[in-house]
């Protein structure tokens, strides 16, 4: 006999809300139990499921939940989490997890003494092409990130420190296991009443460093991450989900070839940059599976954690490391 359908219900049901339902709605041995928005405009969200609407989180109280997400605006992630936490509710929270560390450390805290699960919805960790390379990486030397996307005209409650920035701090400090040692940063806001630009440059203890720019007024998106170690150079496009692989050629450590020795009469009538591709280096393109769904995946893997109680992927204190990141990013940019 299959186990019971696991109860979850989502909290806000604006843009992000509604795409958690509807995957929700969808994942086999889940039940979407309710959709909480104080908006009666909302009722569609669970017209569409076939779910209750109901209006207070405290009205959740009598549906014998399984789990939550909380997809409110970010100044009530806080208050929500600790409402369900502190009644055993496991929590997927958006990011960023709270509007500072403080309260993140709290929310870390609470769950860790009520012995109840806390995720935080760093979706770029479920991305396939990510997932592909970082179990391919040895000790990440630089990295550089670029998020830049066009106006959002929601959201900007936060600034693009938290926005969008956060995603690559998360990221990078789960590649990077050191320790920040020295953060420089720059922001301005264009259209918003916070910062729309950011640039960061971040130091490690163990040398590592990195790079990051997020925008939020250009008139593309895009998202790469690029990632230099001693004999690799990978990059990462979250928004195509593909990688790319280059090794630098066994000649280069047995000294048969040296490039610094070189020039143009040594490449054997070859360009440059094809002699660099057929001799210098190899490149790969791992297979990404098609079929890979990031939002599905995190709240499958939350489903699956809720059952077997294993930590997720991203947990509280992940989500509290970047969130002090980012508090540093927007100290060292003179934003607090």
């Amino acid at each position: 006999m299959p186990p019971r359908a696991l109860r979850i219900a989502v909290v806000g049901a604006g843009h992000l809300g509604r795409w958690h339902a509807q995957q929700l709605a969808g994942l086999e041995g889940v039940e979407l139990a309710a959709i909480c928005d104080p908006d009666p405009a909302r009722q569609d969200v669970a017209d569409l499921h076939a779910a209750p609407l109901v209006a207070s989180h405290t009205d959740l109280d009598g549906f014998d939940l399984d789990g939550v997400v909380i997809a409110a605006p970010t100044s009530l992630h806080f208050e929500l989490a600790r409402y369900f936490l502190e009644r055993r509710t496991p929590c997927l929270v958006e990011k960023p997890m709270a509007t500072s560390s403080d309260e993140a450390r709290s929310l870390c805290d609470l769950a860790e003494a009520r012995d109840t699960m806390l995720q935080v919805g760093h979706i770029e960790r479920f991305n396939p092409a990510l997932r592909v390379v970082a179990q391919r990486l040895d000790r990440p030397q630089f990295l550089e990130a670029v998020r830049v996307a066009p106006y959002p005209f929601r959201a900007t409650d936060v600034g693009v420190v938290l926005d969008l920035m956060i995603h690559d701090l998360e990221i990078i400090m789960s590649l990077v296991k050191d320790e920040l040692r020295e953060v420089r940063a720059w922001a301005r806001p264009v259209f918003s009443d916070t910062e729309d630009l950011a640039a960061a440059w971040l130091e490690f203890e163990g040398g590592t460093c990195a790079q990051l720019k997020a925008v939020r007024t250009a008139l593309r998106s895009e998202r790469r991450l690029r990632i230099y170690e001693a004999d690799n150079y990978v990059e990462v496009d979250f928004l195509e989900r593909t990688a790319t692989i280059i090794h630098r050629d066994r000649h280069l450590h047995d000294d048969s070839i040296n490039p610094a020795d070189m020039g143009p009469e040594d490449l054997g009538g070859l360009s440059p940059l094809d002699f660099v591709q057929n001799k210098l280096v190899s490149v790969e393109k791992p297979p990404i599976d098609p079929n890979a769904n990031p939002l599905r995946d995190e709240l499958a893997s939350f489903a699956e954690s809720i059952r077997s109680g294993r930590p997720p992927r991203v947990d509280g204190r992940d989500g509290l490391r970047a969130m002090l990141a980012a508090e540093a990013v927007r100290r060292a940019a003179g934003l607090i």
